[in-house]
């Protein structure tokens, strides 16, 4: 009889281990399978790097896989459409920068703001102007004077239309009041090389993608758009500094589809701070020139929202809101 009764109690026992090792199970489901980080330009840019580093330190902290997919194509709407239709259960996440703005109001195809889920601000990318050393040209008054002369002179490198170093390529010229000759590439890597290769002698980037040629002086940075230097480039004026009021600037944020239950997005929120936070990510960041300033996805919402308040007005300006796409 206390036989029985031991083995009744024992089986008991292990039910009730089982149910609340499955409770355990359910409460820590997430995530069960490998995470996608969707950057929606070309492998080499400064979206990819985030992308690479975020995943590499992500995949540390919440114990599972992280994949980074490369989806381009049509200056960064074919990634977004790709992030705002996946399922929103937590498993695919994206790099956004200001492509993603700017597209929503000049393609019709493209996600709105609304279509997506800020999780996390990650970075502040200030837009620049750079050179090629074989030009000759050292100084900011000496581009303005070469292009005043001759605006055919110089190419320029940029992103197709929307993308962050395209809008800088408008900005910029307008407050240097020169006209500027725009060739687009699929993204900052190709920039990049054609502004190497002399294929273009100048380029509208971001730092990130061109420090290291800075540093060796294949490259000459004439002017940073922002209220302070660089930090990895502290001996480089702004544009201000130079008697230009030229200030614009990209930023990063991971995002997601709408929808998220709120358990996975609260754990992707911590999870990705979290990394950010990490010696492995701030220490690579610090080197590839990107200009930290993480907040949670309050802040990326209120952040997104003052960036929509500051793109659009400059699209509309420069003609490139599409019919129907103009704000009330």
């Amino acid at each position: 009889m206390k036989r029985r009764q031991l083995l009744t109690s024992a089986f008991a026992l292990s039910a009730a281990l089982g149910l609340a090792g499955q409770a355990a199970l359910a409460e820590g489901a997430y995530p069960s399978e490998p995470v996608h980080i969707t950057v929606v330009w070309p492998a080499g840019g400064g979206h990819d790097l985030v992308g690479r580093l975020l995943g590499n330190e992500l995949s540390k902290v919440m114990g599972t896989p992280v994949v980074v997919d490369n989806v381009t194509g049509a200056g960064g709407t074919t990634g977004m459409r790709h992030i705002a239709d996946a399922d929103p259960d937590g498993y695919t996440i994206g790099v956004m920068g200001l492509h993603a703005i700017s597209q929503s109001f000049m393609n019709a195809n493209a996600p709105t703001m609304d279509d997506i889920e800020p999780l996390a601000y990650i970075s502040d990318e200030p837009g620049a102007l750079e050179i090629s050393a074989d030009t000759g040209i050292a100084s900011l008054d000496a581009y303005v004077e070469a292009m005043k002369k001759d605006p055919m002179a110089l190419m320029n490198g940029n992103d197709p239309q929307g993308g962050n170093s395209f809008v800088f390529a408008n900005v910029i010229p307008k407050g240097l009041g020169i006209e500027m000759m725009k060739l687009p590439y699929p993204g900052h890597a190709p920039t990049v090389t054609a502004l190497l290769t002399g294929e273009v002698q100048t380029a509208t980037l971001p730092i990130p993608p061109i420090l290291e040629h800075a540093k060796a002086g294949t490259v000459t940075v004439l002017g940073v758009a922002s209220e302070t230097r660089h930090p990895q480039l502290p001996d480089v004026p702004t544009f201000k500094e130079q008697g230009y009021d030229i200030v614009t600037g990209d930023f990063v944020m991971i995002v997601g589809p709408k929808g998220m239950p709120e358990d996975v997005k609260a754990k992707l929120v911590d999870g990705i701070l979290a990394a950010v936070d990490s010696e492995g990510f701030t220490s690579a960041a610090a080197q590839n020139g990107m200009v930290l300033r993480p907040g949670d996805d309050k802040m990326a919402a209120e952040e997104l929202a003052a960036q929509v308040d500051t793109v659009y007005p400059l699209l509309l300006d420069a003609g490139l809101v599409a019919d129907g796409l103009k704000r009330e």
